[in-house]
């Protein structure tokens, strides 16, 4: 599938670009929900599992440049410095007694750095058809009594949307605005602790509604 994406993406770019195409570079607002499921498995003892969820809604900004041919069929390179997966803290207390080294605070953060996302716009009638593909790192800022740790990752994701590009702004003569839908399914996380003890895996889904604004040359 991804090298699919990938030859798609290499075949838009030579027929997006005669040289009629015009390029262009913007700014972008996106506001985002991002939920994140995940789960914590103990690799030792009775493999006890802990669950969770988050949802963090942020307003991430971005960067794209895109070359537009004269159909209005764009091709486009998107990034986004990092977006805040959220935190999430337990506390575990066992009775004295029993097994309490791993007694006291937990906390889970995450966030997604360096978002780099490939993408085209197919126009379909007064509106456009968005397909993306981002990679980006994970980075994980856990903190827990062992003082465990748990390695970065790349995660690949997949996009979908819709999208409306208006082509007239006030005070810009060479002006566009772009309003858009769009959904991504990034990979799953998984990783083992640094002592080997517990397995963390996580999904993270991306929902967003995004305001450009632009210029082309």
């Amino acid at each position: 599938m991804k090298k699919l994406f990938a030859i798609i993406c290499s075949v838009f770019f030579i027929y997006a670009a005669p040289v009629s195409a015009e390029i262009a570079v913007g700014i972008t607002a996106n506001f985002a929900e991002l939920d994140t499921s995940g789960s914590e498995t103990e690799l030792t003892g009775d493999a006890e599992v802990t669950k969770a969820s988050i949802t963090e809604n942020v307003v991430v900004p971005e960067i794209f440049v895109e070359t537009v041919n004269e159909n209005g069929l764009a091709i486009g390179l998107a990034y986004i410095p990092s977006r805040d997966l959220g935190r999430k803290s337990r506390t575990d207390t066992q009775p004295t007694g029993d097994d309490d080294s791993d007694n006291g605070d937990y906390i889970a953060d995450a966030e997604l750095k360096d978002v780099i996302q490939v993408y085209t716009d197919i126009p379909v009638g007064p509106v456009y058809a968005k397909l993306g593909y981002s990679r980006a790192n994970l980075k994980t800022n856990e903190v827990s009594v062992s003082g465990t740790t748990y390695e970065n990752q790349y995660v690949n994701g997949f996009t979908v949307g819709l999208g409306y590009r208006g082509d007239s702004i006030p005070m810009m003569g060479t002006g566009f605005y772009k309003v858009e839908a769009t959904y991504t399914d990034f990979d799953e996380y998984s990783k083992d602790s640094s002592n080997g003890t517990k397995r963390v895996k996580a999904d993270t889904e991306v929902t967003s509604l995004k305001i450009s604004v632009g210029t082309t040359f």
